[in-house]
């Protein structure tokens, strides 16, 4: 596995519509490598990717992969061709090799919290008499999502350290749940056409989290690592970073 990052430079021609089109940067992603890498996390490993925008006078695309990138395509109409770091790549597995029960790190990772809304009784079935399915919406409100989050960390092998400020009520005010050391860091409610042309309208909320973790069941961590969390990862979301606890 191979964890990279190449600069964007916002001033160059077209980059802004590249940044804002998550269509546009996952076909870059996969155009990095010479031939089509897995994008379903069934197949092993897959291609993830996340845009982190803090600092908008250089944004930077990180990429998480089977193989080694190039990301000469990306540099050269959208980046920094002429400095000294248009773009690196690392070796991931010394990161994996290292990780243990109870490691506690600082994390960084963009999702797409949603819920399935339950339709209501006279909804529920279609006029074939099939059960209908719930209708995935995005859920609203910064205490909401990571309560969201937070409930789904042990699935992907880790969970949220303790914080000092308490949470705001989520929508069940008897359930509101305890403090975490996670904030918001970005929110971002995209809108793109998805496939050639015009064709299907995708809208997608991408909640950008960072706070601290620790991993409780090592191999499920490690799978979430290399093969993401959550929903749409073929558009940005679902790539978790880590750096040591501080």
């Amino acid at each position: 596995m191979y964890l990279s990052r190449t600069f964007i430079n916002p001033r160059r021609k077209g980059a802004v519509p590249f940044l804002g089109n998550p269509q546009k940067i996952h076909a870059a992603v996969l155009q990095a490598f010479p031939q089509t890498p897995p994008t379903d996390a069934a197949e092993g490993p897959r291609v993830l990717w996340r845009l982190d925008t803090d600092d908008w006078r250089r944004p930077v695309l990180w990429t998480l992969s089977p193989e080694r990138p190039d990301f000469s395509h990306v540099v050269e109409p959208y980046g920094w061709p002429n400095s000294g770091t248009p773009a690196e790549t690392r070796e991931y597995a010394p990161l994996l090799d290292r990780i243990a029960e109870g490691q506690e790190y600082v994390f960084r990772v963009t999702v797409n919290p949603a819920k399935a809304k339950v339709p209501s009784s006279e909804e529920k079935w279609d006029s074939d008499g099939k059960l209908k399915r719930g209708t995935v919406v995005p859920l609203v409100g910064a205490n909401n999502q990571i309560a969201w989050f937070a409930d789904r960390a042990p699935k992907w092998g880790f969970e949220l350290l303790p914080g000092s400020v308490p949470m705001p009520e989520t929508d069940d005010p008897e359930n509101t749940p305890p403090a975490y050391a996670v904030e918001i860091r970005d929110s971002r409610k995209l809108k793109f056409w998805k496939g050639e042309g015009r064709g299907e309208r995708v809208t997608l909320l991408a909640v950008t989290l960072e706070g601290k973790l620790r991993v409780k069941d090592v191999e499920v961590f490690r799978r979430s690592l290399t093969h993401g969390i959550g929903r749409a990862k073929g558009y940005g979301c679902g790539l978790i970073s880590l750096a040591a606890s501080r």
